[in-house]
């Protein structure tokens, strides 16, 4: 029977600093930055250098069992999906490690107790300090701004593929692969409102819908349009959030947290042997860092993501050719 009125052990104390560390840098993240930038990801650092100078005999498990804690608590209260989690995790584990290494290090030559938690505490104002030098120094307008395209060839005159995209709604199966289905929120349907510069467009998600407005239109050769607001609710667990808000779910503001779409784009052109080519277009700002990992895994997944939406709009040509066929078979 465990003695609930028995002395916590040093290591259990000190998971509770670094479990406290943890709770009070993400908080500071959420008020003062509101985006997940290199100060954010930048957390476990600082706590896996308390861990080390606060217990060096095992640091790395120790800071990692009390992270893990952290992404559990941010789970439960609906502030981090369990996708975004697992997708943060490669960035978090080595920074963990990091930080743990070095502080384990430098604990070697601080000989006394209170320069330790002296050191803890240094390393806990820093952490904050650099939250609050994001705050001051970043700005959303000058992130890395990406490109994502992709064309392919359509049977079916350019006329024909723009009347589809302009004039119908344009259904949209759900056959995406696991790693975009999972990351992002999949389009069930697209339709234009209303024709011509400055119409409106409507795309409807599994869970939620996105609205646009068109900012290019060549009948036969251009659709253009820039999103303006998402209108959707994800599922308690899935999609990330972060601060500015006390509901949970898939808000334009949660977008605006880790990318912008500035402009998407369909061009057509007549093919070199009949039929058409059609290629989309999309520019968007990232809002994530690091860059050498979160720039290379969301370029790999938008420009996955463009050329499966091209193949689903090809597909429901042909079925729409296959119907009209039929018909015609049938009179």
């Amino acid at each position: 029977m465990i003695d609930p009125f028995r002395p916590l052990s040093r290591r259990q104390r000190v998971f509770a600093l670094l479990l406290g560390a943890f709770v009070v840098l993400y908080c500071a993240s959420c008020l003062l930055t509101n985006n997940y930038g290199g100060a954010f990801f930048a957390i476990p650092v600082f706590v896996g250098f308390i861990a080390g100078m606060l217990y060096p005999k095992s640091p790395f498990s120790t800071a990692l069992y009390a992270m893990g804690a952290a992404l559990l608590l941010s789970i439960l209260t609906l502030r981090e999906g369990v996708i975004c989690v697992l997708f943060s995790l490669p960035v978090l584990l080595p920074l963990l490690w990091l930080g743990a290494f070095i502080g384990s290090v430098l604990v070697r030559h601080v000989r006394t107790e209170r320069a330790r938690r002296a050191g803890a505490t240094f390393a806990l104002l820093l952490g904050l300090g650099s939250q609050v030098w994001a705050r001051l120094t970043d700005d959303p307008a000058r992130h890395p701004v990406h490109v994502a395209e992709a064309e392919l060839g359509i049977d079916a005159e350019p006329e024909a593929v723009f009347e589809l995209l302009t004039t119908r709604e344009l259904h949209v199966d759900s056959r995406w692969p696991w790693y975009i289905r999972i990351g992002l929120p999949m389009p069930e349907r697209m339709r234009v409102e209303r024709t011509g510069l400055g119409g409106r467009v409507r795309f409807d998600f599994h869970q939620g819908s996105a609205f646009a407005h068109i900012t290019g239109w060549q009948p036969g050769r251009e659709l253009r349009y820039a999103v303006d607001r998402f209108d959707a609710n994800d599922l308690p667990f899935h999609i990330t959030r972060l601060g500015r808000g006390p509901d949970y779910g898939f808000r334009s503001e949660r977008v605006e947290d880790w990318l912008t779409i500035r402009d998407t784009s369909y061009w057509l052109a007549p093919g070199a042997h009949g039929g058409s080519v059609l290629r989309r277009r999309v520019v968007w700002q990232r809002h994530l860092a690091p860059d050498l990992y979160f720039g290379w895994l969301q370029q790999t997944v938008m420009e996955h993501a463009q050329a499966r939406l091209l193949e689903l709009i090809r597909a429901r040509v042909n079925a729409d050719k296959a119907d009209k066929l039929r018909m015609i078979a049938a009179k």
